[in-house]
């Protein structure tokens, strides 16, 4: 394989602050998951009949705020990773991130679809 060259390293920056990017977007989209929950049941009133299970929205919003601080994490992994790799003269191909994300993303969307179709 060749020699890394300064456009390498500079390519394996923008993936990461892609990866970044995205950590925040996961960590905004659960904070607004959590506090619409909290926002439909203010709405709401104080009446009995409230069909707004606010422990859903704030576990769901939680749960995908803590799932983009692991991304962050396992970003800057991957980004050291591939920086070593660079420097070593090899590239070793990592799925795992994108592995991750994806099972995430999939498990965050069906879970709102049965909640949609169970509350609606």
């Amino acid at each position: 394989m060749r020699e890394a060259v300064p456009t390498d390293y500079l390519a394996n920056e923008r993936t990461f602050l892609a990866w970044i990017r995205t950590a925040v977007t996961i960590m905004a989209f659960g904070f607004v998951v959590a506090r619409f929950g909290l926002l439909l049941r203010e709405l709401g009133g104080s009446t009995a009949g409230s069909a707004v299970p606010a422990p859903i929205s704030e576990a769901t919003g939680v749960l995908l705020v803590l799932a983009g601080s692991a991304l962050l994490v396992m970003a800057l992994l991957r980004f050291h990773a591939v920086r070593e790799d660079l420097r070593k003269g090899h590239y070793e191909s990592r799925m795992a991130l994108e592995w991750a994300l994806t099972l995430l993303l999939v498990a965050v969307g069906a879970g709102m679809a049965y909640y949609l179709l169970a509350t609606g």
